[in-house]
């Protein structure tokens, strides 16, 4: 206890003012406190180090300001709602439109063309409709307008060829065509049959995206 109480003396000594002092003597010393408490004849000033206690202008009571609180670490941000229902969309969307460019670009197997051999050639035009994603049938937009060519070749591939039958056209496809220096691979049932599930996809996420008020680009 004794030397608690040397300890208790020895830092009350070291914080400059003295009990007994005026007021004026411990701004002298001290300088403006940080903040002040005023009640009738009681004053109590607040310094960094300090909290002194004063009566009619005298100090009463010295004691060691208490430690700092630290502060909690802040929290993630919330994301709002609608922010998270716009990701869900978004991601579904994106996925939806990637399966659907990696189908429709499929490569055809090509050969060297000869130099000397003459063979019909096709091109695509500039521009492409964009799918109606929640009606369309690209089955029924399919065109084999080289299945009775042996070979074909390509406007901007002309040292390859394709054989004829292993290529379409289609134009409720075209708007997902990457390369359109070589010829498109002739789609399966099957593979419309899925381009057509993942166009009603995308389709329902647009609308969604729509409904949540998204105004970034979609396909």
């Amino acid at each position: 206890m004794k030397l608690l109480l040397c300890f208790l003396a020895a830092a009350i000594a070291a914080l400059a003012s003295n009990v007994g002092d005026t007021y004026e003597q411990v701004i002298a010393e001290k300088g403006s406190p940080k903040s002040r408490i005023e009640a009738g004849s009681m004053r109590v000033l607040n310094y960094p180090d300090v909290v002194i206690k004063l009566r009619d202008d005298i100090v009463i009571s010295i004691k060691p300001a208490p430690p700092p609180q630290a502060s909690a670490p802040p929290g993630p941000t919330p994301v709002p709602p609608q922010a998270e229902q716009v990701a869900v969309w978004k991601r579904k969307l994106d996925e939806a439109v990637a399966t659907v460019v990696a189908v429709i670009n499929r490569p055809v197997p090509s050969v060297p063309r000869p130099p000397q051999l003459r063979i019909m050639g096709g091109l695509f035009h500039d521009g492409a409709t964009r799918p109606d994603f929640n009606t369309v049938d690209v089955r029924a937009t399919q065109e084999g307008m080289f299945d009775a060519e042996p070979y074909i070749t390509w406007q901007g591939s002309p040292d390859l060829m394709w054989v004829g039958k292993d290529t379409e056209f289609n134009s409720m496809t075209k708007y997902f065509y990457v390369d359109r220096s070589v010829p498109k691979r002739k789609l399966t049932e099957a593979e419309m049959l899925e381009v057509n599930r993942l166009y009603r996809i995308i389709g329902q996420c647009e609308q969604q995206l729509a409904g949540l008020g998204y105004a970034g680009r979609v396909p």
